[in-house]
């Protein structure tokens, strides 16, 4: 099975813009979601863990 990373990324974001919290444990996600997080000035709090990288969208009281 072909796992395509940058799909999984591309999920990842979408759920982000949702105001979902994700995980990644792969570098190659976590650089995308980076990358994508930038693209699209999202206000994003990353909490890196031993074991990969939380992605927690902010609501805008918690500024």
């Amino acid at each position: 099975m072909i796992i395509n990373r940058g799909q999984i990324a591309r999920d990842k974001l979408e759920k982000l813009q949702n105001g979902q919290t994700v995980f990644a444990d792969s570098p190659e996600i976590i650089d995308r979601l980076r990358k994508y997080i930038a693209e699209y000035q999202l206000d994003i709090v990353e909490d890196v863990t031993d074991r990969g990288t939380w992605f927690i969208p902010q609501e805008n009281g918690d500024k």
